[in-house]
Order: C-alpha cells, then sequence, then structure tokens
C-alpha cells in the first residue's frame, strides 16, 4: 500500500463487462488494495457484509483522503442534509421520516398503479418496429411511477430525467472534480424546483409522498428536499439500468443459437433475485475508515479508504455456487444488490415490484433485440444506455 495520491483514482474496470477485472482481483484475496483506485477493494460477501453492518465506518465524502481532488467541488451544505451520507443518529433520523411508505406492505398497496403505468409505456408501442428500450420503457415507466407518487408535472419530470445522471455520479465512488460539479450543479438546480412546491404541501399536505415527507415536522424544509430529490433519483436511475442489463442477459442469443428466455420460467420469483444477484447496477460503494478496523486478516488503518464492490461480493464463488450462472434453485444468503445494514436501501420493494412488473408485460411482447447495446461509461453504475429491439407480439389493449 501507498500514500494516497492527488491523481483523481480510477479503476481499469469495463462498464460493460466488470467482472473479469473483479476476478482478477479476487486471487489475491477478499480484501485488496488496488493502486489505481487508491483504496481497499471489498470484494467477498461476508467481507462486505461486515462492513455494511458495522459502525466503524463513515460515509462523509469529505473524510476520505481521495476527496482531496474533489474537496473544492462540493458543496458540504448539500451533503449534511442528505441522508445517504450521514451516520449514526443524523443519518436515523432522516431516514425515518420516509421508512413507513417504504415498507413492503406500503408498497404492495401499489402493484395496480404500477402494473397500469406499465400498461401504458409498453403497450403504446408498435409491432415489427424498431424500439429502444432503454428510452422507451425503461427509463420512463419508473419514472412516471415516482412522478405519480410523488404527484410532480411534466416539467419536473423532465428536469429530474435529464440531471439525474450528474447528481448519481456524487453519490458513488472515484468521482471526478469535474462530476461532483456538474453534480453540486444539478442538485442545486434540482432543488430550486422542488422547494417551494414543498413549502406549498407543507402548508396544504396532500396525499402523495412529495406531502408526507415536506410535512414531518422533525425535518427541515431543505431536509425534506434533498430526502425527495435522492428518492426519486435513485427511484428511476437504478432501476433502469437493472432493466436494460437484464433485458440483454435474457434476449442475447448464445453461441449454441439460444435466448435465456427461451427456456426460463419467468413467472419464477427467484429470477427477480438472480437478475439482483448477477446484474445489480450500483457496482461499488465507498466508505472511509473511522478508526483502526480490521477485516479477515487485513487492517485497514484509521482515514483509509475502502470500496464495497457489491457486484463482485454477489459473485464470491464462496458463498454462491456457478457464481456466474443464473439459476433458479439457487439457495442461501440474499445479494447485496441493495445493501446491508443501516443504510440498506430503502427502495428494495419498490424497486422488485417495478422490475417485476416490467419484465413480465415487456416479456409478454416477445421481443428480439435487433442492434448493438451500448453501456453507459462510468465505472461506478452499470447498464445499457441504448438497447434496440422489435415486438413480435400484438399490443394488449390496442389494434395494430
Amino acid at each position: 500500500m501507498t500514500t494516497p495520491s492527488t491523481a483523481v483514482p480510477r479503476l481499469p474496470w469495463d462498464a460493460a463487462d466488470p467482472f473479469p477485472f473483479y476476478e482478477r482481483r479476487r486471487r489475491d484475496g477478499d480484501v485488496v488494495w488496488d493502486e489505481a483506485a487508491q483504496a481497499w477493494l471489498i470484494l467477498g460477501y461476508h467481507a462486505a457484509q461486515q462492513v455494511l453492518s458495522g459502525s466503524g465506518w463513515t460515509h462523509d465524502p469529505l473524510a476520505s483522503p481521495n476527496a482531496l481532488t474533489v474537496r473544492d467541488s462540493i458543496s458540504p451544505e448539500l451533503f449534511r442534509q442528505s441522508m445517504l451520507v450521514n451516520d449514526g443518529a443524523a443519518h436515523q433520523r432522516l431516514r425515518g421520516a420516509v421508512r413507513d411508505v417504504f415498507s413492503p406492505a406500503f408498497i404492495t398497496g401499489l402493484s395496480a398503479g404500477v402494473d397500469a403505468i406499465a400498461e401504458a409505456t409498453i403497450d403504446r408501442l408498435p409491432t415489427g418496429e424498431t424500439v429502444d428500450f432503454v428510452s422507451e420503457i425503461a427509463l420512463p415507466l419508473p419514472l412516471a411511477v415516482i412522478g405519480e407518487w410523488l404527484d410532480i408535472d411534466a416539467g419536473t419530470s423532465t428536469l429530474l430525467r435529464e440531471l439525474a445522471p450528474a447528481v448519481i455520479q456524487m453519490l458513488l465512488p472515484l468521482a471526478t472534480a469535474e462530476e461532483v460539479t456538474a453534480a453540486t450543479t444539478a442538485s442545486v438546480t434540482l432543488v430550486a424546483r422542488f422547494l417551494p412546491l414543498a413549502a406549498s404541501r407543507r402548508a396544504n399536505p396532500g396525499e402523495d409522498l412529495l406531502s408526507f415527507i415536506a410535512s414531518d415536522p422533525d425535518l427541515l424544509l431543505e431536509e425534506a428536499v434533498m430526502a425527495v430529490v435522492h428518492i426519486a433519483i435513485a427511484g428511476f436511475e437504478t432501476v433502469a439500468s437493472l432493466l436494460g442489463a437484464a433485458m440483454v442477459r435474457l434476449l442475447t442469443t448464445g453461441s449454441d443459437g439460444t435466448r435465456m428466455v427461451d427456456a426460463l420460467d419467468v413467472s419464477d420469483p427467484s429470477l427477480i433475485a438472480e437478475l439482483l444477484r448477477l446484474d445489480g447496477p450500483a457496482q461499488a460503494i465507498p466508505r472511509t475508515a473511522s478508526g483502526t478496523q480490521r477485516i479477515g486478516d487485513v487492517d485497514i488503518a484509521a482515514g483509509e479508504q475502502i470500496v464495497v464492490v457489491l457486484a463482485a461480493a454477489n459473485r464470491d464463488p464462496a458463498v454462491f455456487d456457478e457464481p456466474h450462472q443464473l439459476r433458479l434453485d439457487r439457495r442461501g444468503p440474499a445479494p447485496l444488490t441493495f445493501g446491508h445494514g443501516p443504510h440498506h436501501c430503502l427502495g428494495a420493494a419498490l424497486a422488485r415490484l417495478e422490475v417485476e412488473v416490467a419484465l413480465r408485460r415487456t416479456l409478454a411482447r416477445d421481443p428480439v433485440l435487433v442492434g448493438p447495446v451500448t453501456w453507459r461509461d462510468s465505472p461506478a453504475i452499470r447498464g445499457p444506455v441504448t438497447l434496440p429491439m422489435t415486438f413480435r407480439a400484438p399490443r394488449t389493449n390496442h389494434h395494430e
């Protein structure tokens, strides 16, 4: 291990297929130092669980030695108001304001609404013509769900869609100064859009999620707005990436001329769990040691950065048999796609519901890939940018 440099740390992984890189590094152990990242990589399932459930780590991006290169680009005020980067009591207070509306029981009540949105999104697309799954289904469907839940207008939804890619880079490891600056600008723009909406809903609350959060007396209005912005962004960016990657996996023709979707029972509930394990969009999340930590036989000093590589932990051969294969008969622990411990993703149940509904309705149209897939150029979020397909089955409620 060397002293962190002032160069922007980067990992040499391929956004479309990062898994060979993970496996090369795993040969050196579950916890390895990476010179390019200037951080410890946590690759093993149990090691990742230990970090995510432990209290000896901080989410504060300014605590990382690698933040030296981006410190001037970060808005401390924005971070202090976000549950995503706070720890301990501050995190619990901010998270507690929205915990109830993300319970599995509450999300189950949204099923009919999500299905109606999926039907309207997918059934409007014609049969036999090339459509882009990402721009026509994967992005607009979860955006419509969160937009309706928040009760926001089309202009605000469009702004979310345009600015979300910039904001999400700030919440992931190894962002450059330029990415952090762009994320800060985008965040300020979204806060400015949502602040008057939240103030209005606080004074005259409705039945929507924005009203529920804005009305919480334990939150400052600015904190409520940051919660709404980050929930909205996480509520569609990651779902869109997961949907796209899952569709590529299911529809790609293999060397034997067959497609995975043709040999699977796509109604099997185990399918979603396996797609989450194999194609989870968030590749890695950062932490900084707040005190000396020991993971396995590795000592990590206070102040050193780690990168918990969720995608590698989800394919740990010590935990999952045939870790790179999709198996509906798999038994074992849940994947770490949504994290673990105090920061386990609040929107996990909603994401599962959206993915299940979107896959079922899309596959019912008998889609076929018709062109090359392009992938987003990001070392932290994996998902397609374009995914051309055609539908061979007609729309459910429309004449062709």
